[in-house]
Parts: C-alpha cells; structure tokens; sequence
C-alpha cells in the first residue's frame, strides 16, 4: 500500500497552521525513501527530492550514489517532460538549473566515478534526442548553456558535436559561453577567504 502525500508529511513533521513546520526526527529509513522514489505521484518525488537534498534529514543506512543517480534521472526526466506546477516537484527550468548543479557536483567530486557522469551524459542525449522543440530548448537553455560554462565539463561534451542531433545541442549551448555568458550555476560557492 502506498502512503498519500499528507501521510508521509505527517510521519516527518508537526504541521502547525500558520507555523513553521516542527520535524519529529532527523533520520529517515532508508525502505521509507526508495518506497517514496518508487511513486508515480511528482509531487511525492518532488518531496522525496527535497528530503534527500535536506541537511536537516540523514537516510539511514544512506542511499548509494547508484540509486540516487538513478532516481535523479527519473525525478527530473518527469520535470523536464511535464512542467509542473506543484508545491514540491521542480518545473522543467528549476530542474535543468538543479541539473547543472548536480553534474558540477559530482564532476568536482574525485570519488565519483566517471561513469556516472558518462551516464548522466548519456541519458540527457537521449532525452534530447527524443524530445520535443520544447524539451530540447529547455535542455539547452537550462541546462546545457550553463554546463558549458566550465571547460572541462564542456571538453566532456565535445563528442556531442559529431552526433547529427546533438551537434544542434552542442552548438546551440556553446553560443552561451562563446558570448561571453556566465552565470554562478554549478560553480563552488565563494566567500571569504
């Protein structure tokens, strides 16, 4: 059986009207978040997203880089396809602006292996490749212009531009940094010294 959205809040947090939400624990099961990325609702996914991202809560035992990659996927797949408009789940743009942050993260992360990153690669090609002007704008925009920002990652994508439908990609989002775009996404924050 699985759990209506209220069920789940409520198992994680005293809900006072008009209050700042109260958590009840800081640790969360780890058979609780797979049940939770395992749904079809997006705004569960769009909480379950939220919940893994959240210092505030820790995943016991924690969950493996492998089915957060592979939840990621998903999750943001459905973003960038659906647009929605919930109270949790991201729409397309916020999750392509999550996207690139994500991929700046592991790409700075030397314990992650560079297979994730050629999968994570891969599967945004192949959302591409199979979507729509208006998935495949939004991927640019959102996600790809901002990647591209940083060379290494950019030099990562260079074997885009000898694919017939990526080349479009590629050179679309290269037009971004070739400009003279920058933006703080998927950079290390800075701060004093």
């Amino acid at each position: 059986m699985s759990e209506t959205f209220e069920e789940i809040i409520a198992k994680l947090w005293t809900t006072p009207e008009r209050a700042e939400w109260i958590p009840k624990t800081d640790t969360v099961a780890l058979s609780d978040v797979q049940r939770w990325m395992a749904s079809n609702d997006i705004e569960i996914l769009g909480f379950t997203y939220s919940l893994i991202s959240n210092v505030r809560f820790r995943v016991e035992p924690p969950i493996s880089l492998s089915e957060y990659v592979e939840f990621i996927k998903r999750y943001y797949e459905r973003c960038l396809r659906e647009n929605p408009d919930g109270e949790w789940s991201d729409s397309n743009y916020s999750a392509g602006v999550d996207l690139v942050n994500l991929f700046a993260a592991l790409w700075r992360d030397s314990s992650v292996p560079r297979a994730v990153l050629a999968d994570l690669k891969n599967w945004l090609g192949q959302l591409y490749k199979r979507g729509d002007s208006e998935l495949r704008t939004c991927i640019v925009h959102a996600a790809l212009e901002h990647m591209f920002e940083q060379k290494e990652i950019r030099e990562f994508f260079s074997d885009w531009a000898k694919d017939q439908v990526l080349a479009v990609a590629h050179e679309e989002a290269s037009e971004w940094y070739k400009g003279g775009g920058t933006s703080p996404l998927g950079k290390p924050p800075s701060g004093p010294k």
